[in-house]
């Protein structure tokens, strides 16, 4: 009987690990989280940890001296070309991605500016104002354009990412399901976070298990019907304009969708919340790019984003926003 017990654990473990070697040889889906260790916080806004090299989703990052993120090899910013801030979360730091490969990297070649990815997972429209009036006065590097690149998930006013606690923090902040909220204890919380940045397999169950594309973007959709939240997304977009209108800053709006809405071919009710966005920005006077559009006529959509991730882009969804960003002349 012991014996039995034992070639069968054998033959579970050998099915685990072949499944994981196959998942991650086909790039089915990748890790998840990252080391709070290279996280720092300044009044109560999160940054990446200056001059570091570690990993976010599995992927090596490396930040300069003012926490941007940059190439992996030799690189230094152009001192004799302008500077193009780019503001947003973990959308358009380049989660699970190579920084070659994210918009930032593949834009690099094609404009003579140097682009500055001050991107980090939980910015929210809350910290922008901050972050613009940090790095107008501290970079020495002319910023001639700040590009803010915003998400369904910025109506959600508490910073994903919170220095102390913030892996727990991410989790609770972008799986609000009845799921997480059956194992939200300590104990399930550290099991699930050690497992999706160790085990692909482990994401992918976790993903098709719990459908986690779907369920987050019904998350955000629901909130969108918070008038609560929408007054409060409102007031920050105003604070942003007068900020920028005072100090007399150039500032683009970008906002991209959800694979969810994507993936079901952007029907009419699925687009309710770019519909609200939309209002929001017209009666605050401002201009909004919205690429939503543009992904939903393109026949290739369904590869803009990563495998079972709900907002995260793949390699050909940041190739797809650098074409748009100059075909559109938000970057010129």
């Amino acid at each position: 009987m012991k014996k039995i017990i034992f070639v069968n654990i054998i033959v579970i473990f050998c099915l685990v690990i072949i499944c994981e070697i196959l998942i991650r040889s086909f790039n089915i889906v990748g890790l998840q989280g990252s080391d709070k260790n290279f996280f720092v916080s300044e009044n109560d806004v999160v940054f990446l940890k200056p001059n570091s090299l570690f990993k976010v989703a599995g992927k090596k990052v490396k930040t300069d001296n003012n926490g941007f993120r940059i190439p992996i090899k030799n690189y230094t910013f152009d001192k004799n070309k302008d500077s193009i801030l780019v503001l947003g979360d973990s959308v358009s730091f380049g989660f699970g991605v190579k920084e070659e490969e994210t918009f930032i990297g593949v834009l690099r070649d094609k404009i003579n500016f140097n682009l500055l990815n001050s991107s980090v997972i939980g910015h929210n429209l809350e910290s922008y104002i901050y972050l613009l009036n940090k790095y107008q006065e501290e970079n020495n590097k002319k910023i001639v354009n700040t590009l803010i690149f915003i998400c369904l998930n910025d109506i959600h006013l508490s910073q994903g990412v919170i220095l102390d606690n913030i892996q727990k923090k991410d989790s609770e902040n972008l799986e609000p399901s009845k799921f997480i909220r059956l194992f939200k204890n300590k104990f399930f919380i550290n099991i699930n976070l050690f497992l999706r940045e160790k085990s692909v397999l482990f994401v992918f169950l976790k993903s098709i298990g719990t459908n986690s594309v779907k369920r987050h973007y019904d998350y955000m959709y629901t909130s969108y019907n918070n008038q609560k939240l929408t007054d409060a997304y409102y007031k920050n977009i105003i604070q942003i304009k007068e900020y920028s209108e005072k100090k007399g800053l150039k500032v683009s709006f970008i906002l991209l969708p959800y694979a969810h809405q994507i993936n079901n071919n952007c029907k009419k009710q699925l687009m309710l919340p770019q519909k609200k966005i939309k209002k929001i920005f017209k009666k605050a006077n401002l201009e909004l790019n919205d690429l939503s559009d543009n992904f939903c006529d393109d026949e290739n959509k369904k590869k803009f984003f990563l495998g079972f991730d709900p907002v995260h882009l793949s390699k050909a969804g940041h190739k797809f926003v650098s074409e748009l960003l100059i075909g559109r002349g938000i970057i010129n």
